[in-house]
């Protein structure tokens, strides 16, 4: 028969079991299939955005600190800077430089790198699920495929971070004291290229974060999983995340040291400009040596726990809100029986998917904070665990 639109949930905190009449799907003769509805592209665009850039907002000291200690070069008579450095107002008044940027700019942004990893999973996808070895691709390189997913998605949308990150990384350093000022003086100098200078060390510094993430993610989970059978909890797949996240940052603090000196060498005119990535590497460890690598890793470290927390808590709470029109919908009465077992086991099953959806999402954000911090929120995976090979029928 005709397939209807309802769902059941058990009320909670009833000694009666009452069912609430939801979107889902039920067959007119009483069968009914459990399915938690996906946000729609718009929706999860949005929720992207704005859990992103609640994280980047509340974070930007801790940003603003990284760089301001990573791009400060080595002068004679004049002690490094800190964290310590960072206590006195002088220094300490500077942690909010760029935030008005970085929050401007970061929606957009994340808006549209949103659609770009949507696009691509799409076309990913449609290539794969057409091979007669979608099995063996599901099985055996489905990790594989979401880090190329992501990779090629973070290469497309350079073209939008890449100004960004000159923007906000030489505002936060010092360069420059607004976005307006910013924009006009990079465009003034090096025409649209100067808002492209950083683009190589930070696709160099970004893409091998993903796969190491994802390496160690995946190596946590298994020496969790050996040492219990237990499925792992939330906070479980959080402190995980954390661990996996934080290693990266450590591994590859001094690429993205590499980076923003790359990025913010402008603000020091009288000194000899760096001619690229090894060069900068060179001189670095000759003139200043290996400290002056991870002169930003505090900050770096202690922004990565919150930036998970913040975007996941806000992400799940727009969640809830674009979905709460859906138990405003008047809905047509449910046709046929569905026995209480059957909504027992409907709403078991809910549970289960919507737990493993926040496991996905955990692993992803773990991935691109721990890429970098200034890269906005990706599109959350497609319902489908297996989106990268579902045969089509």
């Amino acid at each position: 028969g005709r397939v209807e639109e309802h769902r059941f949930d058990v009320a909670e905190n009833s000694n009666e079991k009452e069912y609430e009449c939801l979107p889902e799907r039920v067959n007119r003769g009483g069968s009914a299939v459990a399915v938690d509805r996906r946000l729609h592209f718009w929706e999860a665009m949005i929720c992207g955005a704005i859990s992103r850039s609640a994280a980047q907002t509340i974070m930007h000291p801790t940003n603003t600190m990284k760089t301001i200690l990573q791009s400060s070069r080595k002068s004679p008579g004049k002690a490094p800077l800190t964290v310590m450095s960072f206590t006195k107002w002088k220094h300490a008044k500077h942690l909010s430089r760029g935030a008005g940027a970085q929050l401007i700019l970061s929606i957009p942004h994340g808006a549209v790198n949103f659609a770009v990893l949507e696009l691509v999973r799409r076309q990913m996808n449609n290539v794969v699920s057409r091979s007669p070895y979608a099995d063996v691709i599901n099985r055996n390189f489905g990790a594989g495929m979401d880090f190329l997913s992501s990779a090629l998605s973070t290469i497309c949308c350079s073209v939008v971070s890449t100004p960004q990150m000159m923007i906000c990384d030489n505002i936060m350093a010092g360069t420059y004291p607004n976005l307006i000022v910013a924009a006009k003086s990079l465009a003034k100098d090096k025409g649209i290229a100067g808002f492209y200078t950083g683009w190589w060390p930070g696709i160099a510094g970004k893409i091998p974060s993903y796969g190491l993430t994802w390496t160690l993610f995946e190596q946590i989970k298994r020496i969790r999983s050996s040492m219990s059978d237990r499925p792992a909890k939330d906070i479980e797949n959080s402190i995980m995340g954390c661990i996996a996240s934080a290693t990266t940052v450590c591994v590859m603090i001094p690429m993205d040291t590499v980076k923003t000196r790359l990025v913010t060498q402008m603000n020091y005119p009288d000194l000899v400009a760096y001619k690229g990535i090894n060069d900068c590497f060179r001189r670095v460890l000759k003139e200043e040596g290996a400290g002056a690598f991870y002169r930003g890793l505090a900050p770096r470290l202690l922004s990565v726990v919150p930036m998970i927390g913040i975007q996941f808590g806000v992400y799940e709470f727009t969640k809830k809100l674009m979905l709460a029109k859906d138990s405003q919908t008047s809905l047509e009465p449910v046709r046929g029986h569905v026995s209480k077992a059957e909504m027992a086991r409907m709403v078991e099953e809910a549970k289960q998917e919507r737990s493993a959806k926040k496991k996905r999402l955990l692993q992803e954000m773990a991935m691109e904070v721990a890429a970098d911090d200034d890269q906005p929120f990706p599109a959350p995976y497609p319902r489908k665990k297996d989106w990268w090979a579902q045969k089509q029928k």
